[in-house]
């Protein structure tokens, strides 16, 4: 973890500790509350906001965002957890199949291909029951051929509309030598913010939408 950004070690390291208080889901509301006092009335008229955007202008990315779904958390979770359908709003994507169940999660293997070169990696999710957020990092056992990719969702339901979610999303990819340099210049940062755009219509459509 030493390559990882400071704010995102700390991130993450406090998101593990959080997956263990379980039943421990803050409203969307009390989420808001320690994010500037504009960036509700912001979120609800642009879906998309992302609150931090670094990037190396090479192989490295590291975004942290907020979405609303206008979905149920429920849904928007069980539609999450359907590995197989990324293909369906991630055209980047070949083929993505879940290689292995675990206790709390799963291991997806990922098949990316940019323009000519494909990419295989694997990544590990934990997801707890009772928790509004699970994680995802590269499977340590297998070789990726990423240098880099780990990140989380936080899901929170709205009192006001619990037909809506607030989500707060995290990535911090280096796609390394995998790729060719003359054409990673931004693509990490650009792949992730066009995930979540079509993540958003994805789910809000209940899986129907396509890009």
């Amino acid at each position: 973890m030493r390559d990882v950004p400071k704010r995102m070690r700390v991130i993450l390291l406090v998101g593990a500790g959080s997956l263990c208080l379980l039943g421990a889901q803050p409203s969307a509301e009390q989420v808001l509350t320690n994010e500037p006092a504009d960036l509700a009335k912001r979120l609800d008229r642009e879906k998309l906001i992302v609150l931090e955007d670094v990037s190396s202008g090479g192989s490295e990315s590291f975004v942290i965002a907020y979405l609303i779904f206008e979905r149920r958390r429920e849904e928007v979770i069980e539609l999450l957890r359907l590995a197989e359908r990324q293909t369906e709003y991630r055209p980047e994507l070949d083929s993505v199949k879940t290689v292995r169940k675990l206790e709390n999660g799963r291991i997806d293997e990922q098949h990316l291909r940019i323009l000519f070169t494909e990419i295989v990696y694997r990544l590990r999710y934990v997801d707890v029951p009772g928790s509004n957020r699970f994680d995802w990092k590269l499977d340590p056992d297998f070789d990726n051929d990423l240098r880099r990719m780990e990140g989380f969702w936080e899901l929170s339901a709205y009192h006001s509309d619990p037909n809506r979610t607030l989500a707060r999303f995290g990535s911090n990819v280096d796609v390394g030598p995998a790729v060719p340099r003359v054409i990673q210049k931004g693509m990490s940062r650009r792949t992730v913010l066009r995930y979540l755009e079509n993540c958003r219509r994805w789910i809000d459509s209940n899986g129907e939408w396509r890009p």
